[in-house]
């Protein structure tokens, strides 16, 4: 079984956040029901990469958080048609 690595902005666009947030749960981690919780990375290259099923288990542990899909390019795609 193989495991599919994420980038910093792979993971931001994921997550539906920005890369420096990420940067600061990998680093700074966040504060949950007063448990400190970290994104675990790993360096590749000098590059961090996350583990997709470590990603989605550190949201679960969020708690309340929803998948943001990005739609960038249809809400774009919209915008050309109605000019």
């Amino acid at each position: 079984m193989s495991v599919l690595y994420l980038n910093i902005s792979e993971t931001a666009r994921y997550a539906g956040v920005t890369n420096t947030t990420v940067y600061h749960w990998i680093e700074l981690g966040v504060t949950r029901s007063k448990k400190r919780l970290f994104l675990t990375a790993v360096t590749i290259g000098g590059q961090y990469r996350i583990e997709e099923p470590g990603l989605n288990r550190f949201l679960d542990s969020l708690g309340g958080y929803e998948y943001v899909e990005d739609k960038s390019t249809e809400d774009e795609s919209a915008e050309d048609e109605s000019a």
